[in-house]
């Protein structure tokens, strides 16, 4: 259980899609904050085709700040954030993501020039996999799991925050992995 005053990545959830207005809004007060993008290509209404960013994981918004902090925004200033809760010793709390599990996951997730894959959390294809590092490449650094996806010929590295996402690498070498004990 957290006091009120610790820092932690805190998971949320704003109404209607209002990620990005919400993540400009706790920047401006100088709050960390992290939406997983991804790169669409959308046709207007006279048939021409252009690129846009839009939310990987809709209504979700990461912030680091906190309980107290937020709870001041959320009655005073953004009353459209919303804790994302989750059962823990029998009584619900908000969920949080330890900092280095959630360096990981902004380090794949915010790399928008990979060809990355954003999972369901409960995805039954995954098989189970060793806790791995990659040792090189743009994701050098990064910890998950080590998964052969199901119907694929190819191993990714899995970041996975529980109850809410996963994304996976783009296709790694066993070169660049090494096991973590």
């Amino acid at each position: 259980m957290l006091d009120d005053r610790a820092v932690a990545w805190y998971v949320l959830r704003v109404t209607y899609q209002r990620e990005f207005q919400a993540k400009a809004s706790l920047e401006h007060l100088g709050i960390e904050t992290f939406v997983p993008e991804r790169l669409v290509r959308r046709r207007d209404r006279l048939g021409r085709y252009s690129c846009c960013r839009e939310a990987a994981i809709h209504n979700y918004l990461f912030v680091r700040s906190s309980k107290a902090v937020i709870n001041e925004l959320k009655l005073y200033r953004l009353p459209i954030l919303r804790y994302v809760m989750h059962v823990e010793n029998g009584a619900k709390v908000p969920m949080t993501v330890p900092d280095a599990q959630m360096r990981s996951f902004i380090t794949v997730a915010g790399n928008l020039e990979a060809r990355i894959l954003y999972l369901s959390p409960e995805d039954p294809d995954l098989t189970k996999g060793d806790h791995v590092r990659i040792t090189g490449g743009p994701f050098a650094g990064v910890e998950g799991t080590f998964v052969k996806l199901h119907k694929a010929r190819e191993w990714r590295v899995v970041v996975t925050i529980e109850g809410v996402a996963a994304v996976a690498t783009t296709t790694l070498p066993a070169s660049q992995v090494e096991r973590i004990p």
